[in-house]
């Protein structure tokens, strides 16, 4: 968790508000500048503060009276604004494989990392340039500020949320051109960039001191079933559209993005739904191999990323208007 004050030094300007001719200054280092990023969290990151679950889902008072001022002034609340969204954004960083054959997710949970991983970092040093985001991207300020009296913002699901976090990281990575950092701090990490007992710091430690045992193991195994290394099960291949399968699977937007999908993408959507293999899968459309049917799954999650934003965009307007 990066620390307030630090992040509140580091974080200056100011977001501009109109009303009735009127220019309204939100200091950017205070807690109300940070409401767009509150009001798109899932109810279950809330949850994990529950006092802030009694902040009105109608912005209209909130921002036009200090009645919660004093909720939303405690450090308490940008640290959970904060540490959630750091924590997705996480989930949409990219590291390199070893053999630099492409990119995949950060294998393991974030908590099996040092708090002082440069990564770790990285993902707070995010976040200014997310709320930015949100300016431009159909959620800004003056939109939150226009909400009318007695209209509540929905909760958004954990997968709106995702898939939203997931448009926006890759952008802010490739405007910032942070990628080739990221594959130096990957590529140089060392044994106290791991903490506590995980995976990976096993994992990593054993191939530090060069004690591992080497397997034969092809790529489409690993994706399907993980290996077992000293008697551990591990996964440090991950599939990077393993995240993305399992959000669309429970949404209740999956028959109307399935209507969009070409016969074959649609038939891998369901049986994915209907869990099966990728081998499976394979079998049952005709391709050779498991990772031709993963292929098929990255378009199906890159045209997902465009259609939740849409969703997500008519979802504000309705809110607004």
């Amino acid at each position: 968790m990066k620390d307030v004050k630090e992040q509140k030094q580091n974080d200056n300007g100011e977001i501009i508000e109109m009303k009735q001719g009127q220019v309204i200054k939100i200091p950017k280092n205070g807690g109300k500048a940070w409401l767009t990023l509150f009001y798109s969290l899932p109810q279950e990151f809330v949850s994990k503060r529950p006092v802030y679950l009694n902040l009105p889902r109608c912005p209209y008072e909130v921002l036009r009276t200090d009645k919660y001022d004093s909720l939303i002034k405690d450090d308490t609340f940008l640290e959970l604004v904060w540490d959630c969204v750091a924590w997705s954004a996480w989930q949409y960083f990219e590291i390199p494989y070893q053999n630099g054959s492409g990119y995949r997710e950060i294998p393991g949970s974030p908590a099996q990392y040092s708090g002082d991983f440069p990564l770790w970092r990285l993902s707070y040093s995010m976040l200014p340039l997310l709320r930015d985001k949100f300016e431009v991207s159909g959620f800004s300020f003056q939109q939150l500020y226009n909400v009318p009296e007695g209209t509540e913002l929905p909760w958004l699901t954990y997968q709106q949320f995702g898939n939203l976090i997931g448009t926006l990281v890759p952008e802010i990575i490739q405007e910032q051109n942070w990628q080739p950092m990221i594959d130096e701090i990957w590529n140089t990490r060392q044994v106290n960039d791991y903490t506590g007992k995980n995976i990976n710091k096993k994992d990593f430690m054993r191939s530090w001191t060069h004690s591992r045992t080497a397997q034969h193991i092809s790529f489409d195994e690993l994706l399907e079933e993980g290996t077992t290394v000293d008697g551990e099960l591990l996964f440090d291949i991950a599939d990077p559209r393993s995240e993305f399968e399992s959000e669309i699977i429970h949404k209740f937007y999956m028959e109307d993005f399935k209507a969009q999908l070409p016969g074959v993408d649609s038939k891998i959507l369901q049986m994915r739904y209907d869990g099966h293999s990728l081998k499976e899968i394979a079998a049952a459309v005709g391709f050779k191999t498991p990772s031709a049917v993963s292929k098929h799954v990255e378009k199906i999650a890159e045209r997902y990323d465009n259609f939740i934003s849409d969703e997500y965009g008519k979802l504000l307007s309705k809110c607004i208007n």
